[in-house]
Order: structure tokens, then sequence, then C-alpha cells
């Protein structure tokens, strides 16, 4: 919704693409559009339906993505498959669907929303994780078909943001499973960093700047804490990620993560909120 917003505000005539349309109907600008990414006949109609309205697509921004947490022995594969129809199939479909007109004008740009979680691992997230993995391997490797062709890809990394997806998730863990502590540390980091976290608005901005500049980076980390994540992830290696994560005391970790990430994550208020007070 912010991006479509942003978008239309600078100008642009954008077409939002949604399973509910009328909540961005009578806006400046976008035009509602009817889109289900999980099925194929609902994106061929919504792209054809774009192409003859505007003849051309521009910017493509694949945002659409559910979540769900879980520890690899407990999640039903039947909701890892739906994670995945939505987070990764939807956004190839979308892709294959407005590729071919991009190439023919030798123009445009791809934005996938993938997460700081498409650059990292966290204990009872990796389903989510893989999809995420999956989206930017993806992007990577169509940046490097595509750029011959002059259109552009970029991968927006938001880290948490204050968004309706946290009051969505599902209880997929049974009460009393083994697998408290990695559950537990995945959603302190999560909540310290909701509290005054990052609004929605900052990941549209994200976009439009990301496409302004002709996607010249490909990975874009959105958030303070997205920042922080991933560069520490990038000095560390997968053994030492692996051995931070599993710090037995919880004191311990805490001193530990804080000396790793250069800040504390885990407790409140968010990197954001102290960013902002200065």
């Amino acid at each position: 919704m912010e991006t479509a917003l942003h978008f239309a505000g600078q100008g642009y005539r954008v077409f939002a693409g949604a399973r509910k349309p009328e909540m961005v109907a009578n806006r400046p600008n976008i035009v509602p559009v009817k889109l289900d990414v999980d099925q194929d006949e609902s994106v061929r109609a919504c792209v054809a339906e774009v192409l003859n309205q505007a003849e051309a697509i521009d910017v493509l921004v694949n945002n659409a993505g559910v979540g769900l947490a879980g520890a690899v022995e407990m999640v039903p594969l039947k909701n890892v498959r739906e994670m995945f129809e939505t987070n990764f199939f939807g956004a190839v479909r979308m892709m294959q669907a407005v590729l071919p007109s991009m190439r023919e004008r030798r123009s445009g740009t791809i934005v996938n929303v993938t997460s700081m979680m498409g650059r990292v691992t966290l204990g009872c997230h990796g389903f989510y994780s893989a999809t995420k993995f999956a989206l930017a391997a993806v992007s990577e490797s169509l940046a490097v078909e595509i750029k011959p062709f002059g259109v552009k890809v970029a991968i927006i990394e938001p880290g948490v943001i204050l968004t309706p997806i946290w009051n969505k998730a599902e209880a997929l863990m049974p009460e009393g499973h083994p697998y408290g502590q990695a559950m537990g540390r995945l959603f302190r980091l999560f909540g310290a960093q909701m509290e005054g976290g990052t609004r929605p608005d900052v990941v549209a901005r994200a976009i439009y700047d990301a496409v302004s500049e002709g996607a010249i980076k490909l990975r874009y980390p959105v958030g303070v804490d997205a920042e922080v994540i991933a560069a520490a992830r990038d000095r560390m290696t997968a053994a030492e990620w692996a051995a931070l994560l599993t710090e037995v005391d919880e004191e311990s970790f805490v001193s530990k993560a804080e000396e790793a990430f250069g800040v504390d994550l885990y407790n409140p208020p968010s990197l954001n909120a102290r960013r902002n007070a200065g």
C-alpha cells in the first residue's frame, strides 16, 4: 500500500494488484487491479489488462508475502508449500508474465521484496528464510540474464517492519515443544525491534530510490536492524553464526550478540527508535 501511494505521489500511474483491490480504490494515479499471485490465470489476466491499458510496464514490484515460524521438525509441509506458492512462485509468475514485454522494449525494472531473512538464518525461521533465499537467488540470476536487454533488478531486504503480517501468523508449534530456546530468541529479536520500529513508508521510499538510481546495488537492506544484521553476518563464517545463536546461557548470548552486531538487538527500544532519538 505505502509503495503504491509513494510511486503515485511521484507521478507514476500505479496499477495496484491485490486480492482485494477495493482497498486502494479512489486514490490519485492508482488503478486497482484484481490479482492473486498464487493463480496462473489471475496473473495472466492482470498483466494483460495492465498492458492493454498502459501499453508498457516500467516497474514491477513483487511484494506479496506470508510468514510462519516453527522448527523444521514440526511445521506441516502443507504450510511450507503454501508459503512457497506465494513468496516464491507468486513472484516468479509475475516476472515471467512481464519479462517478455520488458525485454522487447529493452527497458524496465523488477523489484523483488525479500527480507533480511533472505540474507541470514535464525532458528525456527528456516522455511520463511528458504522462500526468501530462493527469491534472492533467482533475482541475482535474473539480473545476469536480463542486463543485456536493458532491464534492471533490485532486491529489497526489509528488517522488522510494522505491517499487518505480524497479526496473521499461525500457531504451528505444539505446547511444550522442545525448541523453546530458538523460538524464544526469534520472538525476542522481533519483539525488541517492533517497539518504535520501522514504518512501511521507509520501505516504500527505499524501493522508489532503488528504481530511480537504476538498481545499481542489486541488494538493498532496509531498516537499521536489517543493515546491522546483514553486515554482521557478512563478517562471520556459518560456523561462527551458528555458535553465536546456540550459546546456552541467555545473558551470555545477549552479550555476545551485542559484541557481534555492535548494538543490542535483543532489548527494546528498537534500533529505529534509538536512531530517531539521536
